[in-house]
């Protein structure tokens, strides 16, 4: 049996509709390939500085030495600096801390411990040489 002319022209339709849409599914693919290689870059063409941005590392309380400072938790990576702070009376470590890592001066902490501004300078640069000494004994 052969098809009626009818049946032609709608099967004709049909076929030139899904050329179409196939063309334009190609062509919008085409667009996107090129819209991505304009705007992406592959890792190995990224600069050293740029692909180690992209790390991240996991901080765990293990890997810190934790000191508490007038009600604040100060957290200390190295272990070294971390066992010489150890050593020094409670008193000269507080002032170190509170200086490099509370950033406070010698002004605020002698008002926090109620001692001279000038003593305070004192005990942390006597801390500081007291830590040189335990680095050197170390080594």
């Amino acid at each position: 049996m052969k098809p009626s002319d009818f049946q032609k022209t709608t099967q004709c339709q049909f076929e030139s509709l899904l050329k179409k849409v196939t063309r334009g599914i190609v062509t919008n693919y085409r667009k996107e390939l090129s819209r991505r290689q304009n705007k992406e870059v592959s890792f190995c063409e990224l600069p050293e500085i740029v692909v180690e941005n992209f790390a991240v590392w996991d901080d765990y309380e293990t890997d810190y030495t934790v000191f508490n400072v007038c009600g604040i938790d100060i957290r200390v990576l190295d272990d070294k600096l971390a066992e010489a702070l150890k050593r020094l009376p409670e008193k000269k470590r507080n002032i170190l801390l509170m200086f490099y890592f509370l950033e406070m001066s010698d002004t605020e902490i002698g008002d926090l411990l109620n001692i001279t501004r000038r003593s305070s300078h004192r005990n942390r640069t006597s801390s500081l040489d007291e830590i040189k000494k335990i680095f050197k004994e170390e080594k």
